[in-house]
């Protein structure tokens, strides 16, 4: 496949820099949104007075290498774009993708074995559809760098600055049914949750308990993947891998004030007040946006 094969619509410039939108906007929520929730953070999830294990460490990966592994993407937009640097870039990007998704999906699936009570039968069932969908990513993956080794489909738009990919057809397809597996995945984790949720909601208050079990985060998560699923099938070439990142972003930044709230939940039912003086230190010095929690929760799941 050349160059040449790709058609990149009558306006790639204009293409490139929405794009480029798209990407910077997913980075700045990422780093304002660390900034808000930092303060809870330490107060809910480092020692001495939080327990640490393998659940907090996966939830500090899921923190924190957001942060880092997005910087390569930032760099671009401070030195001018060349086809050899962005196509490793781009490379990086497609790995760095599935490693995420992958701590995204482990949290989800321990915040609904905790739900079942650490039923056995869910937790099998969980780890065979995450084990199905980073394969299916793996082997899509794999199957678009084929074409995309040579790095002819990398774009380098005049006047724009960042890596602009093109994407042909075969490509956006591959990449569609990356994200596919990763769609299917959200929507068995988001049956579960709502079906707790209704299962738990019975003469209660639905809403309440729909927020506390996570289904609107999950159904947020379905949401942005299949509108990833459809940029990749339908969009120009030069947009078709333009939502990648803020999918990313969104997921990182509300599994992990998932996390956020109920350890504070729990806290809360253990008689640890919830607002501190670092808290109170930080949102002084910040806008008055602050962060999302639900107090009006009742029980306690421990994760």
């Amino acid at each position: 496949m050349s160059f040449a094969d790709i058609n990149l619509g009558p306006h790639p410039g204009e293409y490139a820099y929405l794009n480029s939108i798209f990407n910077v906007s997913a980075i700045v929520i990422l780093y304002y949104d660390y900034m808000l929730t930092l303060p809870r953070e330490i107060r809910f999830l480092w020692p001495p007075h939080n327990k640490q294990g393998w659940f907090t460490l996966t939830c500090f990966l899921n923190r924190y290498l957001p942060l880092f592994g997005h910087l390569p993407l930032v760099m671009t937009y401070f030195v001018p774009g060349e086809v050899s640097v962005c196509q490793k870039i781009h490379a990086f990007h497609e790995n760095f993708n599935i490693i995420l998704q992958v701590l995204i999906g482990t949290l989800c699936l321990i915040r609904v074995y905790a739900l079942y009570g650490r039923s056995i039968r869910v937790l099998c069932f969980l780890l065979g559809a995450g084990f199905g969908s980073t394969i299916n990513g793996s082997l899509m993956m794999a199957a678009s760098s084929r074409l995309t080794g040579s790095g002819e489909t990398n774009i380098v738009v005049s006047g724009v600055r960042g890596c602009n990919q093109g994407m042909s057809t075969v490509e956006g397809l591959y990449g569609a049914l990356s994200w596919m597996g990763v769609l299917l995945y959200d929507i068995v984790i988001f049956s579960l949750t709502l079906y707790k949720a209704f299962t738990i909601g019975r003469g209660g208050c639905l809403f309440d308990v729909m927020v506390r079990d996570g289904t609107m985060y999950f159904s947020v998560l379905s949401i942005m993947n299949l509108g990833n699923i459809l940029m990749f099938r339908f969009a120009p070439p030069s947009l078709k891998n333009s939502t990648s990142t803020s999918t990313n972003v969104l997921s990182t930044t509300l599994v992990s004030r998932l996390v956020l709230n109920v350890r504070e939940q729990n806290s809360a039912l253990a008689g640890v007040p919830t607002t501190v003086e670092t808290e109170q230190r930080f949102q002084a010095a910040l806008p008055a946006v602050g962060p999302i929690t639900s107090h009006q929760e009742t029980g306690s799941i421990q994760v």
